[in-house]
């Protein structure tokens, strides 16, 4: 899922002189687009130690393969966990946090795009099934599901008494609606490879019959009673728990989305908060006491949005916030001996991609000279090193470390100027390069270095996040930053997803009849070492290729207010808050 580029600025005054004078001393912020944007992955160790304060680490959390084992003689059963313990909360239970300063741009599940207004669909809407805090998928709106021996018949059985929002009884008949729709081509103009539910429900049996507009319905979705309904596979998807898990299988009310094409701004939804006010500056949600399989604890969610979304740490120090995103150029202030809030700092390393993409069918890079010429002339580790403090993890291959449990180290181009230099002077003596990207001043400092280090002239253009969204979508833009966040822990939602020829969100429109092959076998193969030797094929074949260049991998520091608990930072970010509690002022 995409992220807001604009989560860093860097003081134009530093700007300038480091990169007039080299290797110097740059602080570089993170523009706070919310807490929730990008997901978290494993703990890794930073090549420069952090000051000797640290924050609260937390323990590596590298992702288990979160897929079903082979069982050729016997189905596989998942049962809901029991409802955790009541916490002893007390005092007003009312959580204040920031969301993004570009509001939110949609709460419909089928078409959301970019994580911030993902968090909020997550709190409004469930699925059937959800994450555990090891990114294990469990039963959420569902109490059980059973998997064939053969992994092509998925039998799944509701909670008692689901309803929605407003009380309505929430029924197997709402799943097969919820899934249908999502797969409805209509939503986008008509081309059902456009939608996010495409790389959701493709395997089940009709859905890419349905996304095609060849039929209207999902034979592969059987209502068997109010309670229970079964999913037949065309082939067994041992990621199909994980995606059932992201928002284009969450449920929606019929009748809430046939009430007009702004349903959604006056949702009735499934999960375990409701909106109860929404304006440009706050978005506040409150607990629905009927939610199951337990009601949240928080009465109240306030989002601040807008103008009012912008300096967190001042707001953090203020009291008027709980949690907090740290800009990078706070982090010393925050990590001082004297700080009253080191204490209160805790320190995620992200499962997200920061990306250089490089668009083999558009000028000047469809020469495979010129990429690979770009991608030498780019000083990622300086990047990394100097330019961000070792503040975040060096990407060091597309899929980041520790998603299944496995470190993703690929054979990358070496950073090589004068190989470079020739290349791109002539690609360049008619026109500058052009860079784009959704308002990064990440890209300004890679394009003043390229005007210092290989001595070429470079134009960045910097778009508003929803327009960047849409010609993102259209593949206008022949080189571009890209920050990318999975749906769910599995290399599937990196490279399958980005660079698949029929994926939605292949940015590039990169067609690769070898790729989409090896990826195919890879999403359903039911046995994992064969999966992990495929996606590093692709991997390595992808960098081979030059079209993409792995920058760096986030790093998220929270302020947390000692009297919130039960913050569920896992590896892939913030997720539901309806077991977060407050332990009074």
């Amino acid at each position: 899922m995409r992220t807001p580029l604009t989560r860093w600025w860097i003081a134009l005054c530093i700007l300038c002189v480091v990169l007039v004078a080299g290797p110097a001393l740059l602080f570089a912020a993170r523009y706070n687009t919310g807490l929730f944007p990008t997901p978290t992955m494993a703990s890794l160790p930073f090549s420069t130690p952090l000051p000797t304060q640290t924050p609260e680490r937390r323990e590596p959390a590298r992702s288990a393969p979160a897929t079903i084992p082979p069982s050729p003689e016997q189905e596989t059963v998942l049962v809901a966990p029991a409802p955790s313990p009541s916490p002893p909360a007390h005092g007003p239970q009312v959580l204040t946090l920031l969301g993004s300063p570009q509001g939110v741009l949609t709460l419909d599940p089928a078409l959301v795009q970019d994580a911030d207004s993902a968090f909020v669909i997550r709190q409004i809407f469930r699925g059937l099934i959800d994450f555990d805090d090891h990114l294990m998928p469990i039963p959420a709106l569902a109490q059980q599901v059973r998997v064939s021996a053969d992994q092509l018949t998925y039998t799944i059985t509701l909670r008692d008494k689901l309803t929605f929002q407003d009380g309505t009884p929430l029924t197997a008949w709402d799943v097969k609606y919820s899934f249908e729709r999502a797969t409805d081509p209509a939503l986008v103009g008509g081309d059902g490879r456009k939608l996010p539910a495409w790389n959701v429900f493709r395997d089940l049996v009709g859905a890419e019959d349905r996304m095609l507009g060849r039929r209207n319905d999902i034979p592969g979705i059987r209502i068997i009673d109010d309670q229970t309904l079964e999913i037949q596979l065309t082939r067994p998807s041992p990621t199909l728990l994980l995606r059932l898990a992201t928002p284009p299988a969450f449920i929606v009310s019929q009748a809430n989305v046939e009430t007009g094409p702004n349903w959604w701004k006056h949702p009735n939804g499934s999960g375990p908060f409701r909106v109860a006010q929404w304006s440009d500056r706050l978005l506040v949600l409150e607990g629905v006491p009927s939610y199951r399989p337990s009601p949240p604890i928080l009465h109240e969610v306030r989002i601040k949005l807008g103008l009012d979304a912008l300096d967190p740490v001042t707001q953090y120090e203020q009291g008027q916030i709980d949690l907090a995103d740290v800009p990078l150029n706070e982090l010393d202030r925050i990590l001082a001996p004297r700080s009253p809030y080191r204490n209160q700092l805790q320190m995620q390393p992200l499962f997200e991609g920061n990306f250089l993409f490089i668009n083999p069918d558009l000028p000047p890079f469809t020469d495979p000279a010129v990429r690979r010429a770009l991608v030498q002339a780019i000083d990622v580790t300086k990047l990394v090193h100097v330019t961000l403090q070792d503040r975040v993890v060096e990407a060091k291959g597309i899929v980041p470390a520790g998603v299944l449990g496995q470190d993703w180290t690929a054979s990358l181009v070496p950073f090589d100027p004068a190989a470079a230099s020739s290349i791109l002077h002539a690609v360049t003596a008619s026109a500058p390069l052009e860079l784009s990207s959704g308002g990064s001043d990440v890209l300004v400092v890679l394009a003043k270095a390229l005007e210092r280090d290989i001595h070429v002239p470079v134009h960045v253009l910097n778009y508003d996040w929803p327009d960047y969204l849409a010609d993102l979508s259209h593949h206008r833009f022949a080189c571009f930053l890209v920050s990318w966040l999975a749906d769910y822990p599995d290399p599937e939602a990196f490279l399958s997803t980005l660079f698949r020829s029929d994926s939605p969100d292949n940015m590039l429109g990169y067609n690769d009849p070898q790729i989409d092959a090896l990826l195919d076998r890879a999403s359903h193969s039911t046995d994992p070492l064969v999966r992990v030797a495929i996606y590093r094929a692709v991997q390595q074949q992808l960098l081979d290729a030059a079209i993409v260049v792995p920058l760096y991998q986030d790093v998220a520091y929270i302020l947390v207010q000692p009297r919130v608990h039960g913050l569920p930072l896992t590896p892939l970010g913030i997720l539901g808050l309806e077991r977060v509690w407050i332990a009074g002022s």
